[in-house]
């Protein structure tokens, strides 16, 4: 060990006496007491009562007992330390991720990460699906997080998870006034048929192009339905905050209900059978497999999710 002496010192004082302490240390008795000799020498100070049997700490060896075992301590982070570097758990990580999956998920997955792997530094790229797709093609992130289907055929895609699509609606709405609501928080179950009473409503939707925004209008279509569409826009919590207050309807992510403080006065409905999801994944270029740091974040976020 780098400070092998400080054990001899340690040894010592735990043992109570320097012939137990050499056993322990396996060197001989005479080597042990030259060592304390010199070293209370250096001092200038006495470290050990020779008068008590087992031997007892003076103040000053009190003292120095107290550092040596921090730097002990120090030592061993010291050698946890490099050993991170050698398994090559150091490095960056750099994912791409939209804005509103991003402020969900990274507040889960980064402090556990970090914690595990405190010597791999991460990086965020916030922005539309087809930033993401950019930023890949120029190596500029490691992986991205995509919805699938999508139309991109020269990534390599991993499945992390399914998540529902919720139908939102405010609690307040009168046209829940006869169907059985769960407590704030919960999400209810919707037949199709029962899903028509709303087709008078106005729809605030995602735009054009956006993953949800296909599904959901799939579905309306599905049911003949041409929904009155009031707003569209690109922001999820922007289509929430219209419903809660009082504007109209959408379709959100399952992931919307964690949340915390934003999903009061609003009710969620998954869909009958079969359920309104999409799957989510992970996606790198084709051809270059991850490297370890980044696999290390995707296994991760495979635990938490």
């Amino acid at each position: 060990m780098v400070f092998k002496n400080f054990e001899y010192f340690i040894a010592i004082a735990e043992e109570g006496s320097i012939s137990k302490a050499a056993e322990r240390l396996y060197i001989s008795q005479p080597s042990l007491s030259k060592y304390l000799k010199r070293l209370e020498e250096n001092f200038g100070e006495e470290l050990f009562c020779r008068e008590s049997y087992p031997l007892k700490l003076t103040k000053a060896g009190e003292l120095y007992l107290s550092y040596v075992k921090e730097l002990t301590k120090k030592e061993t982070r010291l050698l946890e330390e490099l050993s991170y570097l050698r398994n090559s758990e150091a490095g960056d990580v750099c994912v791409g991720v939209t804005v509103w999956r991003s402020s969900i998920l990274m507040p889960v997955l980064l402090p556990v990460f970090k914690s595990r792997y405190p010597y791999i530094r991460v990086s965020i790229e916030e922005g539309s699906h087809q930033h993401m797709a950019t930023m890949l093609e120029l190596g500029k992130v490691d992986f991205s997080i995509f919805h699938l289907p999508n139309s991109y055929h020269n990534f390599t895609f991993e499945h992390l998870m399914f998540e529902k699509i919720l139908f939102c609606v405010n609690r307040d709405n009168p046209r829940l006034s006869d169907m059985e609501i769960c407590e704030q928080g919960g999400v209810n179950r919707m037949a199709h048929e029962e899903f028509g009473r709303f087709a008078e409503e106005g729809f605030i939707l995602l735009k054009q192009g956006q993953n949800i925004r296909d599904i959901s209008q799939n579905y309306l279509n599905k049911l003949g339905l041409r929904p009155n569409i009031i707003l569209e826009t690109s922001n999820i919590m922007t289509a929430m905050n219209m419903v809660k207050a009082g504007m109209g309807v959408t379709f959100v992510p399952e992931a919307v209900l964690s949340i915390h403080g934003q999903n009061e006065g609003l009710c969620f409905f998954e869909l009958d059978e079969p359920p309104l999801q999409w799957e989510v994944g992970i996606a790198y270029k084709n051809g270059l497999p991850l490297k370890r740091q980044a696999r290390l974040l995707v296994e991760c976020m495979k635990e938490l999710l």
